[in-house]
């Protein structure tokens, strides 16, 4: 697709969830999709091959998570497990009065997200190279970040080890194809709110669910 069809798409896309079609986010969007295609050539970013799968499934969800922030007030985001950068990285695109820090053991993974922070210069997000069992561990990341992301992780790997680095009033958002298993939830929390929705393009449905000390 040529870069007008993908901005469309895009247009398409924020329509389906709500939000305002900013045109230096678009293109920055449509950059980051087009270096995702790119290096997924030789590094195995995404298993979604089409610019609708990626758009939605990555892009336009990754945005839906970001209704839980305040637009006003700058807080601490944690995105852990993140691949090519989703959601953390949309995120930080559209808000960026928020801190954002990316999680990804991967080094292949890290290397193209350091390339499009780069790229795009995304001053608020950053890049930490570690799995979540190890970062926690860090005595300087404990009790820091006001919400912990997780789209892409095993959510009965990464949750327990979540109350670590969130502060007292931390949240943690999961993007879900279906509920979240009550057992899954730490100990001391519990699910704040579950939010369902629909993706655009025909992709289905999903659930955001909300995890805070109860």
């Amino acid at each position: 697709m040529n870069t007008a069809q993908l901005e469309g798409l895009f247009r398409t896309g924020l329509t389906a969830i709500g939000m305002a079609h900013e045109h230096a986010a678009i293109d920055k969007f449509v950059f980051y999709l087009q270096q995702v295609m790119k290096w997924n050539e030789k590094t195995n970013l995404t298993g979604h091959k089409r610019e609708e799968e990626i758009i939605g499934n990555l892009f336009i969800d990754s945005l839906v998570g970001a209704r839980v922030l305040s637009t006003d007030a700058a807080c601490s985001i944690l995105d852990i497990g993140t691949g090519a950068g989703f959601p953390g990285i949309p995120i930080g695109i559209v808000f960026p009065q928020h801190s954002v820090t990316l999680l990804e053991p991967n080094l292949k993974k890290v290397a193209f997200l350091h390339h499009i922070i780069g790229s795009l210069g995304l001053e608020s997000v950053r890049v930490e190279p570690h799995p979540i069992e190890q970062f926690s561990e860090q005595p300087e990341f404990h009790k820091k970040f006001d919400w912990a992301f997780m789209k892409a992780l095993r959510f009965d790997a990464g949750l327990a080890y979540v109350t670590r680095v969130l502060s007292a009033s931390g949240k943690c958002v999961c993007f879900r194809a279906e509920p979240l298993p009550p057992d899954c939830v730490p100990k001391g929390f519990s699910v704040v709110n579950d939010v369902p929705y629909e993706l655009p393009f025909g992709l289905g449905k999903r659930t955001l669910i909300i995890v805070g000390p109860a």
